[in-house]
């Protein structure tokens, strides 16, 4: 219900652990280009290479889940060379998922792929209505464990976590009105709400988001974290990329069109307040040539950039007054968030101060280097001047 809310101060603490099991996850933030090599090349030489590679394709987000299997199943096999691609028939309403047939489906293949629409339908189908695995979920996992990849993309990213499961909502009124479970209410079409039974939990410890830049996310995951006082991190997914996971947690930033943006709220601290106020959120952006590992702080940046600290281009940083990319803004601004930030590291200030294109409160969003660091270098894929960073502090407050 919509209300007041009183914030208290909380620090949520993170275990080292690992992933487990002998496999790996490939996750890409949606709309994934058909001509992505980086992406659709490694998904097939994880399953066992070209003329080898056997991929499950699984179209239960989709509202049209047929067609979108034949997309993939001709994507798979005839521009990156799997040997077969074998749709999984599991539709929202199909009630198969739970049969002896698609376990023995999916345990025959060596490698799954989930594509887009609503993860909310993919927990209909492969999960029972008391939260328990299916005999086909059950046999991802399995598959995934004994040495098979599983990738996804957009919705199927967005179910691979542990933690709550975000179905819908804008940054703005994440902030203002908080995180709501039970799943997605039309009432409030753009309030942040989420499934409190979690995802499929290959991805431990984490919440997945996707379409993540380009649609100014950043709020809205930082909410949910804070909100559910969950444990682990965020990963947010940008466009038409992907990381690949190893079975050590250790992330690789697959294509050069965005990157991969891990927020921290170990060291938070919350102030009472109205709205959402906040202090001291961490959040790092690995782009192409970067990995890091999940749940350790160890990164390394791609050989191709440096250090930006003394070497910043421009003596002043950018601000926005439209910080999460709203949708309301005319004409539409994609991926603010991340401009005001990777420019940040390449000007000599140590802040930039942004606010939200929504008023009643406005909120002000401070981005500050802190005791973070800053990478550039020219893309060798693109020649573009490509930022990575780790351990922005972002503070949120409101007027």
């Amino acid at each position: 219900m919509r209300g007041v809310r009183v914030f208290v101060v909380a620090v949520c603490v993170l275990g080292v652990v690992v992933r487990g099991g002998a496999g790996d996850l490939v996750l890409a933030g949606g709309a994934l280009a058909d001509d992505n090599q980086a992406v659709y090349g490694k998904i097939v030489d994880l399953a066992g290479g070209v003329g080898v590679a056997n991929i499950g394709i699984i179209t239960t987000s989709s509202a049209d889940p047929l067609d979108s299997a034949l997309f993939y199943q001709d994507l798979f096999v005839n521009t990156y060379g799997a040997a077969t691609a074998t749709w999984i028939p599991v539709t929202e309403t199909s009630g198969n998922a739970d049969t002896q047939e698609i376990y023995d489906l999916v345990m025959g293949q060596s490698g799954l792929f989930f594509g887009g629409g609503d993860q909310a339908r993919i927990m209909t189908a492969w999960r029972r209505s008391d939260g328990t695995d299916t005999l086909g979920l059950s046999a991802i996992r399995a598959m995934e464990a004994g040495g098979g990849v599983v990738s996804v993309s957009s919705a199927g990213a967005a179910c691979q976590g542990s933690g709550p499961m975000i179905e819908g909502g804008l940054s703005y009124q994440a902030l203002r009105y908080g995180a709501y479970p039970g799943g997605y209410n039309p009432d409030y079409p753009d309030d942040l709400c989420y499934d409190e039974l979690g995802g499929l939990g290959l991805l431990q410890d984490y919440i997945v988001d996707t379409h993540f830049s380009e649609r100014g996310r950043e709020g809205r995951l930082i909410e949910l974290i804070l909100d559910t006082k969950f444990g682990g991190k965020g990963v947010g997914l940008d466009e038409n990329t992907a990381i690949h996971i190893d079975p050590t947690g250790q992330a690789t930033v697959l294509g050069n069109a965005g990157g991969a943006l891990v927020v921290d709220l170990s060291e938070v601290e919350e102030v009472t307040g109205e709205y959402t106020r906040l202090n001291n959120a961490r959040v790092s952006f690995y782009s192409e040539g970067d990995t890091f590992h999940l749940y350790t702080d160890a990164y390394t940046k791609a050989t191709w950039k440096d250090d930006l600290t003394g070497k910043e281009y421009f003596q002043d940083a950018p601000a926005s007054s439209n910080i999460f990319s709203s949708p309301d803004a005319s004409p539409r601004e994609y991926g603010v968030f991340r401009e005001m930030a990777t420019q940040l590291w390449d000007s000599k200030p140590a802040s930039s101060g942004h606010e939200t294109f929504e008023r009643r409160p406005t909120f002000l969003v401070t981005l500050r280097k802190s005791d973070g660091v800053g990478y550039g270098g020219y893309s060798p894929s693109t020649s573009a001047w490509t930022i990575s960073y780790h351990r922005l502090a972002v503070d949120i407050d409101y007027n």
